[in-house]
């Protein structure tokens, strides 16, 4: 008997790109056998109610547990309830904000289809396996999905499955996005030329979600971006890796190539601030067609970074951020304030620097209160209302000296 899954990516979220998870679990599974559907209801609901793309990204408790609402959304839940009767599990991408909706609809899905399973996997399953609030009732992917969720389709007695990673990536058959309606999103195409992260910043959360650093060849992603020039008429894409710049010599490697190969694209990436970045790299991007990179700077206080395991000192970020402007290379950098041990000294170095420098950094892209998603921290209350005025502070500044900042990502991680 063929195994059947109807996977959903319930809103609020991110509209820019197709949700990327959901394509690599589609296209897995149905490689393997399996009967597959997906459905991007954040998208779909997007439409259906008009509301502005601010008002459906802003942090807000308020709407996110109402919209879940069956009277308002009757003729999109019932078109879900019919799609979904024949399929045997039911699988959800959680986020922390769609977590609400994502719920709420399981439950109802219960109710009137008692014999479905249930899979829930994404970064709020995570988040809610370390504080042991696991459904046991329920089938849970803690980690990379497209194993783990083959292993329950196929019968695996364990409700939890954690960290069933792939080995080498390059096994994996091109992107396809048909299962999608690309023309929903913008015309930037999103992929991954890794999965993992090797570094140990002590704030963060995202390098838990994978237990090894794996990463395409340069061939591959290069060949997959032709392969996705092609298919969709783009020449944008956005890298989701954690960085792209986790090997140099991966990241010059892959430029030199793309040069060669002329493929006349657009790309954006995360970057980690790096010390033995060089001119020439930066010129090989530049001429690649690199057009913005997202860097997490996060504090400008030695001590602070220090207390992060950042690995870097303010002295290496001005010296990297010149590199980068030298090479014309547009970047925005992250912020986060109020980490625990941060001073007002501490505080201050940080405005300080970017005040100094704003000639040279030419955006903020993100800041936000300090935010302990895994619990790291056993005492205070994160975000602290400490945290929280120190963004205002600096908002304040930001907007006194005329830096360019992304007001959407501001405070945006927190509630």
């Amino acid at each position: 008997m063929e195994k059947s899954i109807y996977i959903l990516h319930c809103p609020p979220s991110w509209l820019k790109t197709a949700p990327l998870s959901l394509v690599y679990l589609e296209n897995y599974l149905r490689n393997n056998g399996a009967i597959v559907k997906v459905k991007d209801m954040n998208a779909e609901f997007f439409r259906y109610m008009k509301v502005q793309p601010k008002g459906w990204l802003a942090l807000n408790n308020n709407f996110e547990e109402n919209l879940f609402d069956e009277k308002s959304s009757s003729v999109l839940l019932e078109n879900l309830y019919h799609e979904i009767k024949d399929y045997e599990y039911i699988g959800f991408s959680l986020l922390n904000r769609n977590s609400s909706f994502s719920f709420k609809l399981a439950q109802k899905i219960r109710e009137m289809f008692p014999s479905k399973k249930l899979i829930f996997g994404g970064p709020q399953a995570l988040f809610l396996d370390h504080q042991n609030k696991l459904d046991r009732n329920s089938f849970w992917v803690i980690g990379e999905g497209e194993y783990a969720t083959a292993k329950i389709i196929n019968g695996a007695a364990e409700k939890i499955q954690r960290f069933k990673e792939l080995e080498n990536l390059d096994e994996l058959p091109f992107l396809d996005f048909s299962c999608l309606e690309v023309k929903n999103y913008s015309n930037s195409m999103p992929l991954l030329s890794s999965r993992g992260c090797k570094f140990n910043c002590n704030f963060c959360s995202e390098k838990k979600l994978y237990n090894k650093f794996r990463q395409h060849s340069p061939e591959y992603v290069l060949d997959l971006m032709k392969y996705l020039a092609d298919k969709h008429k783009t020449n944008t894409f956005v890298f989701c890796d954690s960085m792209i710049n986790t090997s140099n010599q991966w990241l010059g490697e892959f430029c030199k190539k793309l040069i060669q190969r002329r493929l006349k694209v657009k790309w954006e990436a995360q970057m980690r601030v790096d010390a033995a970045f060089n001119a020439e790299l930066g010129r090989l991007m530049k001429e690649s067609g690199c057009y913005n990179l997202f860097i997490g700077l996060e504090s400008a206080s030695s001590t602070t970074l220090k207390n992060m395991n950042k690995g870097f000192n303010p002295e290496i970020a001005l010296g990297f951020f010149k590199k980068l402007k030298e090479a014309d290379l547009h970047f925005e950098i992250s912020l986060i304030f109020g980490y625990p041990g941060e001073t007002s000294a501490d505080f201050s170095e940080t405005l300080d620097f970017v005040v100094k420098n704003k000639k040279i950094i030419p955006k903020i892209a993100q800041a936000n209160p300090f935010v302990d998603y895994m619990g790291n921290f056993s005492r205070g209350t994160f975000p602290s209302a400490e945290a929280r005025k120190k963004v205002k502070l600096f908002l304040r500044a930001v907007e006194t000296e005329k830096i360019k900042y992304t007001k959407s990502f501001i405070n945006n991680l927190a509630y």
